[in-house]
């Protein structure tokens, strides 16, 4: 799994806006930007157990006058709900969230299907704004805008990275 320009876009807005700490749980979409991360001393990279602990991580950090940024899973954001609703809503936290799309166009797994449905019904329920990347030549100006949006609303704003972007597995 090479880098590629979407990969960077994302790269380069996080540090444009500071954020060092990214927080993740694995995930094949997701992944490919947390490789290049990886590779760029600028950020931490914390894994986690489950998704609702990148809400108090990212908290934490908040508080503490730092930047950070949650990576998960399309499933996830079922764990995450709770600390969403409880948390990073009603005290304002500016939670960016990346969310490596599954259940869509191209998904192999049909277990994957129901939460991908559910992800865009679950974020409007929470009035979290959210915005999906399918073409590469949207990335920046789409993560630059959520990222703007987060930190002049305070409270979390989501970016979905769809498949169509990032590619899927060939399973079949």
């Amino acid at each position: 799994m090479s880098s590629t320009p979407w990969t960077h876009g994302i790269i380069a807005q996080l540090k444009a806006y500071n954020i060092r700490f990214l927080s993740y749980v694995p995930d094949s979409i997701i992944e490919q930007v947390l490789k290049l991360a990886r590779q760029d001393p600028f950020f931490d990279l914390l894994p986690l157990a489950r998704e609702e602990e990148g809400i108090g991580v990212v908290t934490g950090q908040h508080v503490g006058g730092e930047r950070g940024a949650v990576f998960l899973p399309t499933s996830g954001i079922g764990n995450a709900i709770n600390a969403l609703a409880s948390l990073a809503i009603p005290y304002q936290i500016p939670l960016p969230m990346f969310i490596g799309c599954r259940g869509e166009l191209g998904e192999f797994n049909a277990s994957q299907v129901p939460m991908g449905q559910a992800l865009r019904p679950i974020l409007d329920a929470l009035r979290i704004p959210h915005f999906d990347l399918a073409h590469p030549e949207e990335v920046n100006v789409v993560v630059d805008g959520a990222l703007k949006l987060t930190y002049a609303l305070e409270l979390p704003v989501a970016v979905l990275i769809s498949t169509q972007l990032a590619g899927w597995k060939d399973e079949k």
